[in-house]
């Protein structure tokens, strides 16, 4: 393996061949470009001489994976964002679940939480939050473990404010949490009815139905065949008509019409065949 700051393919696929043969994890269908861009960040990051480095430390100290799971699935993400989904959320797709006894949502890919924060507070605006329960997963266990905290920076507090408003909230962000330590701690909202637990979109199944599905700027880091792959597992996970929102970055594979319609181009909303 050489010593350059760009990996080859042949580097790349001895890392993936390394992790999936000690760890059974498989990165085979990530996007290249953008796994080998965090790679090389975890190679600068813990101060390793180049891509040899890294593969004798994922082969020989299993105590690292966990680690490089983390950097390889941090997710980017902020509260409200892309206003018009969340528009379209309250005003058409909500209203379809509001006599329904048991709402059920998954936040596929939750990364640190910021989106189901924004879906809590939208049910508790909507007044529907009492019958709702939410499970949200991510591979990556620091994100879970932030999500679960719902401590968010206030260097964000300007952009999620106006995030809210944009997205027609009811009230102010500010009644939602409390500032400390240079945080927002969004301990105002009902968080009772949601799980945050750790899941491999790629191999875990999910044995259970959901009425709602979110997987927001996932996608885009999969191939075509992953992209499949995981658009089954969802479309299992649903009933007919039960609605999956991806991110505005994100694009389905060639061949989902004959799972999905979609019910807004716009906004990334698709429903169940």
């Amino acid at each position: 393996m050489q010593n350059t700051n760009q990996l080859t393919q042949e580097e790349l696929d001895s890392l993936i061949r390394a992790i999936y043969g000690r760890y059974g994890l498989d990165f085979s269908n990530y996007e290249p470009l953008s796994l080998s861009r965090r790679i090389n960040r975890i190679i600068a990051k813990y101060n390793l001489e180049n891509s040899l480095g890294l593969w004798r430390k994922i082969i020989y100290d299993s105590s690292f994976i966990q680690c490089f799971i983390d950097e390889i699935t941090v997710g980017l993400t902020e509260m409200f964002r892309n206003q018009d989904f969340w528009i379209k959320l309250r005003t058409d797709v909500l209203p379809v679940y509001e006599s329904k006894d048991n709402l059920s949502i998954w936040h596929a890919g939750c990364s640190t939480g910021e989106e189901v924060y924004s879906m809590a507070i939208t049910l508790e605006e909507e007044e529907i939050s009492s019958n709702v329960s939410i499970i949200a997963t991510d591979l990556n266990s620091s994100s879970i473990r932030n999500a679960r905290q719902g401590k968010f920076s206030s260097l964000y507090q300007k952009t999620y404010t106006d995030n809210y408003a944009a997205a027609q909230g009811k009230k102010e962000l500010n009644a939602y949490y409390s500032l400390a330590e240079e945080n927002m701690v969004f301990n105002k909202v009902s968080t009772h009815n949601i799980v945050f637990d750790q899941h491999n979109l790629v191999k875990d199944e999910m044995p259970q139905v959901f009425d709602m599905i979110l997987c927001r700027n996932v996608m885009i880091y999969f191939d075509e065949v992953l992209k499949m792959k995981v658009l089954k597992l969802f479309h299992d996970c649903l009933p007919e008509g039960g609605f999956l929102s991806i991110g505005y970055y994100d694009t389905l594979p060639k061949g989902y019409k004959d799972l999905f319609y979609t019910y807004d181009a716009s906004c990334k909303i698709y429903q169940k065949i």
